[in-house]
């Protein structure tokens, strides 16, 4: 299985600043004025995805100091799913946050050209050997930067993905608008190798991929 070097040196020198303060993961449905949840429809999946890949629901809740962010997939993810085409390196199961409607960054993990509404993401991946989490602020690009790689704390648990991201990553926002996102990988991340297999909002309607938050 090869590897992404950086991506994973990134990860491990970051991971133990944030050993100390990982946090449980619930699966609960909070009742909260600070949540955002948006539903997609079963079966409505590109490349014949399988059910794991199905996005049913997604949701963001502000909790704290922190955005608890949950993902529910029509059929529930293995300790060592396959990965099907086009996922020839990895799978990932993403929150985007679209934080400046005016901004549109060029590049990672996109390709280098790929201008992408979404100047934050935050990922559960699979390589076929290990999960991991991670956010990406892809804030820098704007201004010939690099893309800041950080790790967050996740769960699996049955259909459900959830992830934890400390608010001041994203600079406290009071609202911004987001979408969910099962995406396969063909090859490195930077590289146009992402393949959309599943979203939520569908890119169609009037606010495409993306609802508002809270």
């Amino acid at each position: 299985m090869k590897k992404f070097t950086l991506e994973k040196n990134l990860y491990r020198l970051a991971l133990a600043a944030l050993a100390t303060v990982v946090m449980p993961l619930v699966a609960t449905r909070p009742a909260s004025g600070q949540t955002s949840v948006v539903i997609d429809p079963v079966g409505d999946v590109d490349h014949h995805a399988p059910a794991f890949q199905d996005i049913v629901r997604g949701e963001i809740q502000k909790k704290g100091g922190s955005f608890i962010l949950r993902m529910e997939m029509a059929g529930p993810i293995s300790g060592n799913p396959p990965l099907p085409q086009p996922a020839n390196a990895q799978i990932l199961w993403a929150w985007a946050f679209d934080l400046d409607p005016t901004t549109n960054p060029k590049g990672y993990p996109f390709a280098p050209g790929d201008q992408v509404s979404s100047e934050f993401l935050v990922y559960v991946s699979w390589d076929g050997e290990e999960f991991r989490g991670y956010a990406i602020d892809r804030r820098p690009l704007l201004t010939g930067g690099n893309a800041i790689v950080t790790p967050v704390p996740f769960s699996i648990d049955g259909a459900t993905v959830e992830a934890v991201l400390a608010s001041a990553l994203i600079g406290n926002p009071s609202s911004f608008r987001w979408g969910v996102r099962a995406l396969d990988v063909s090859s490195h991340l930077g590289t146009g190798a992402i393949n959309p297999v599943d979203s939520a909002p569908d890119f169609a309607g009037p606010t495409p991929g993306f609802i508002p938050f809270p």
